[in-house]
């Protein structure tokens, strides 16, 4: 099966994310992702979207419960892919049908265009409703992207709006008819097209510069702790 289905068309790639129910992200997902958001000055966007039920709920737990070494590789890979997501050339509009959750919604926030239809799934961070403190990394990301009068309910408290709320307090951008949704979204992509990596790029950095920073800094101390766990493996 394969887990991510990737088609290039200049000035587009499309991936497709398919891991099976709830569309969950093991290592070899997280790496075909990394890959599909890797530069391609050719084919400078991509649209991601996931299966119908879930455009991703999170990094598998079977995964995170094996050992320290399988988790601490896994979470390195995710916080990687999500910093070459957000600091990279590639500019991403990402389509969201259904429930995008912990690891789903990291990957919402670092996209630059988020398309959703309307249904009765869920988006956010269910961590702290489930007993754990929301890590520093989406904190980041949702401080960056949300709205700040909306952050405390969206983090602290754990609130996971459907996707009306999602648009309004900045998980998505924008709601279509499940029949709009690819014309909406290749449209788009379309006009990201046509930015130039100089103006892109040097936006995003006056504007995210401190916060992608810190993302960076997060990274490598995640890096080390997988190193650490490789060393004494």
């Amino acid at each position: 099966m394969d887990l991510l289905k990737l088609e290039r068309d200049a000035p587009f790639r499309r991936a497709r994310l398919d891991t099976g129910p709830k569309n969950v992200l093991g290592l070899e997902a997280v790496r075909a992702l990394k890959q599909a958001v890797a530069p391609d000055p050719e084919a400078p966007v991509l649209v991601l979207s996931g299966r119908a039920d879930a455009f991703c709920a999170g990094l598998d737990a079977a995964v995170l419960a094996v050992g320290r070494l399988e988790r601490e590789e896994l979470l390195a890979e995710m916080g990687e892919l999500l910093l070459a997501a957000w600091s990279g050339p590639t500019r991403i509009v990402a389509i969201c049908e259904g429930h995008a959750v912990a690891a789903g919604a990291m990957l919402l926030l670092v996209a630059d265009i988020r398309i959703g239809t309307r249904g009765s799934y869920r988006i956010g961070f269910t961590e702290p409703r489930l007993g754990m403190p929301l890590p520093e990394l989406p904190s980041v990301l949702a401080r960056a992207r949300l709205d700040r009068r909306r952050l405390h309910e969206m983090t602290v408290l754990g609130n996971t709006p459907g996707p009306e709320e999602a648009a309004v307090v900045g998980f998505l951008d924008e709601l279509v008819e499940s029949d709009d949704l690819e014309a909406t979204a290749l449209e788009r992509a379309r006009q990201l097209s046509k930015l130039s990596e100089a103006a892109y790029q040097g936006t995003l950095t006056s504007v995210f510069g401190t916060e992608i920073a810190r993302v960076e800094a997060l990274v490598a101390e995640q890096t080390a702790r997988r190193d650490a766990a490789w060393a004494a493996s």
